[in-house]
């Protein structure tokens, strides 16, 4: 329901730079993300007892951000890559009947954004909704109607620092299953990041024509909070464990300022 925090490193990267030749032991086990990545673009593929409904999203969008001109925030734009992580989420809700946004195996926001919006620098939120009426069909109205009066997902609706939003709802019959996935975007890849990789190079090579220009990140368990290994350009390749990392780049935001974003999920070795 709330964005993840973002965090802001003072004067750090020194300090995590130095640490960069030893290896970390707490890299995630590579095969489960492999295989929820596996099953997120399964379920995009073959939504579970009904289909998704675009026109039913494009209202969403257009409803939130006539709330948010109501309120002073500017519009959200459209993301494929959010949409993409909404969707996925919506449809895997509906075959498991767990309506939360951590998944019995621990899977937040985070990595689905990491794992499905493979360009997209930022800092990621959630509102999800399952909706059936007694009678007649679910409006875009109502489920924005509930949104906007939980204070969460207002939150999420009215955020400041969101740019960006991918709306996915699956319509099963008389149900409606929505998920909104919102990120402040504070930079792009160049192109789709590789899931896969060899090194902690190849993850840098990523990064290499980003925009803003990225020169350095860290990398943590992915939806993790603590910081590993730093790779800074310039210095040799930092040494990572084999294993699920999600890149965390640091963003300058003034001199040896540097906000910590969320990145694309890799997967090492």
């Amino acid at each position: 329901m709330t964005p993840i925090a973002r965090r802001t490193l003072l004067a750090v990267p020194l300090a995590l730079a130095a640490a960069s030749g030893s290896t970390p032991a707490w890299a995630a086990p590579p095969q489960p993300w492999i295989a929820y990545d596996r099953r997120l673009r399964d379920l995009l593929a073959d939504p579970p007892g009904g289909d998704f409904d675009p026109d039913f999203e494009e209202t969403l969008l257009d409803l939130n951000n006539i709330f948010r001109n109501r309120q002073g925030p500017a519009p959200l734009a459209w993301d494929k890559g959010l949409s993409l992580a909404a969707r996925a989420h919506a449809a895997d809700m509906a075959r498991t009947e767990l309506f939360d946004h951590v998944t019995r195996e621990g899977y937040s926001p985070a990595g689905r954004v990491g794992l499905l919006a493979r360009d997209l620098v930022g800092a990621p939120g959630e509102n999800i909704a399952m909706r059936r009426n007694a009678a007649g069909a679910v409006t875009p109205d109502q489920i924005m109607g509930q949104w906007r009066a939980s204070p969460g997902h207002r939150a999420n609706l009215l955020a400041p620092g969101f740019t960006h939003v991918g709306y996915g709802v699956l319509r099963q019959g008389p149900r409606v299953v929505a998920v909104g996935a919102y990120a402040e975007v504070a930079a792009r890849l160049a192109g789709p990041a590789p899931l896969r990789v060899r090194s902690a190079d190849e993850i840098a090579r990523a990064l290499s024509n980003a925009a803003p220009a990225i020169r350095q990140f860290s990398v943590s368990e992915p939806g993790g909070e603590v910081l590993t290994t730093t790779y800074v350009e310039g210095r040799p390749p930092s040494v990572l464990a084999p294993g699920a990392w999600q890149l965390r780049p640091h963003l300058s935001s003034g001199e040896h300022r540097y906000q910590v974003a969320w990145g694309p999920v890799f997967v090492l070795g």
